[in-house]
């Protein structure tokens, strides 16, 4: 016998169909398998990019 889906199907066309009716033109839609979440992320990402070293001194810190 197997074990009940976690996430299911439906809830992972719920959560798409929410944010298409939100209007939201840019989500990501995070689903963790293990806690059984759904986690959705709005807005565009923010382009980060570690520090080279001539950015970074003893002195920043």
């Amino acid at each position: 016998m197997t074990a009940p889906a976690r996430i299911t199907q439906a809830d992972m066309d719920r959560a798409t169909k929410a944010v298409a009716n939100a209007g939201i033109a840019r989500a990501r839609i995070i689903m963790d398998l293990k806690r059984a979440t759904i986690e959705v992320v709005i807005g565009e990402s923010v382009d980060t990019k570690p520090l080279g070293d001539e950015e970074w001194t003893d002195e920043d810190v």
